[in-house]
């Protein structure tokens, strides 16, 4: 039961910027989920750069943007790291200590190691990275394969780390990183406060029917190739985009001769009204963490296809709905489940996600914090 389990007073979280990214969101979600219950929370950037509405956090950033320091990469993380410890003896300065800080994405893990902090750090792993070293072998780019596996052996050798799916936890396994400790905690969902935000009043939302794509423009996400799935359902509604109206991306739509059926909405701080009025959502990403995306989406009850790509999407789309995954990089199959989706798709009910819920995750995240300042 919760409460058997000790609850922190002071969490941090460190991250590179706040950004539309998926680990930023992941971010903004664990901090509310804490703060709401009491928690202060603190809330660490290396560059000042945020996209959301955050005036309910307590915000620091360490510096400017990173491309002013590029080229003196070490001196940058260096300094960044001794300016982070400063940070953070400022805010314990009132005799309240951080009873944990969680770090976030390899350009915050790199500072934070760097630090050394006298703190229990855990690292959250949000994506799986092996996938990303196959591909430059594949590539015939031994060299900087080599060197991005032994950079991420390095980073996390002796970390605490926590992966955000048992995808993860495996792909971390094939990198044959030897971490201290290694917890899987899903991502926390807040079903209510998703249904209560898909219900707001958007004067954007496409009065047609729709199809949604909600992803960056990273080659990761691989939007070229939903485009091509798209292209193969003429019968599809219109598509919609949820992204930064890349110029690159647009000039891919047009290349495609798909722009009288695509439209880039832009970046939006809540997408939840677009997830719940889509007919469908598209997912076609290389690799994920835990896709925020699908889950958010088939909690509004709006149906999903997926890429099964290394971590996440079958985590998440389990029974029924595992024939709706596809063939990753097959615009092909990609087509084909979203044709089939688009005609009959199975009923989709909460309890299908429970293990998601934020409260089961918020239990887990106090666990292993009380068990690690147990062996303090």
């Amino acid at each position: 039961m919760l409460h058997q389990v000790q609850i922190p007073q002071r969490i941090g979280f460190v991250i590179f910027n706040l950004t539309g990214g998926g680990a930023e969101r992941v971010v903004l979600n664990l901090a509310n989920m804490f703060q709401k219950r009491g928690i202060d929370i603190h809330i660490i950037l290396l560059e000042d750069t945020v996209s959301y509405s955050i005036e309910s956090f307590t915000i620091h950033t360490l510096g400017k943007k990173r491309k002013k320091s590029k080229i003196f990469r070490k001196k940058w993380v260096q300094i960044l790291a001794n300016t982070l410890k400063r940070t953070i003896d400022d805010i314990e300065s009132d005799g309240m200590a951080f009873d944990a800080i969680f770090s976030n994405l390899p350009a915050a893990d790199e500072v934070v190691s760097f630090a050394n902090l006298n703190h229990q750090v855990f690292y959250v792993m949000h994506t799986a990275y092996s996938f990303e070293i196959e591909e430059m072998r594949k590539r015939k780019a031994y060299l900087r394969a080599y060197r991005k596996g032994r950079y991420y052996k390095k980073l996390y050798r002796n970390k605490a780390l926590i992966s955000v799916s048992m995808g993860v936890a495996k792909d971390i396994e094939l990198l044959g990183i030897h971490y201290a400790s290694n917890s899987v905690i899903y991502n926390p969902f807040d079903f209510d406060l998703i249904k209560e935000e898909g219900e707001k009043k958007v004067f954007d939302i496409p009065e047609e029917p729709y199809i949604l794509v909600a992803a960056a423009f990273r080659k990761e996400k691989r939007i070229d190739i939903a485009l091509e799935a798209y292209k193969k359902v003429p019968e599809a509604p219109k598509l919609k985009i949820l992204s930064k109206k890349n110029p690159a991306l647009l000039l891919l739509i047009e290349k495609m001769g798909l722009s009288d059926r695509v439209e880039v909405l832009d970046f939006q701080k809540n997408p939840y009204p677009f997830m719940k009025h889509a007919k469908l959502l598209v997912l076609s990403s290389e690799r994920e963490g835990l896709s925020m995306v699908l889950l958010e989406s088939l909690i509004l009850h709006t149906p999903v296809v997926s890429t099964d790509c290394i971590s996440g999407p079958n985590e998440i789309m389990r029974g029924e709905l595992k024939q709706y995954l596809a063939k990753v990089n097959d615009s092909e199959d990609l087509s084909e489940k979203i044709a089939m989706a688009l005609k009959c798709y199975p009923e989709i009910d909460d309890q299908m996600f429970v293990q998601f819920r934020e409260d089961r995750i918020y239990h887990e995240y106090c666990k292993i914090v009380k068990q690690c300042k147990d062996k303090i």
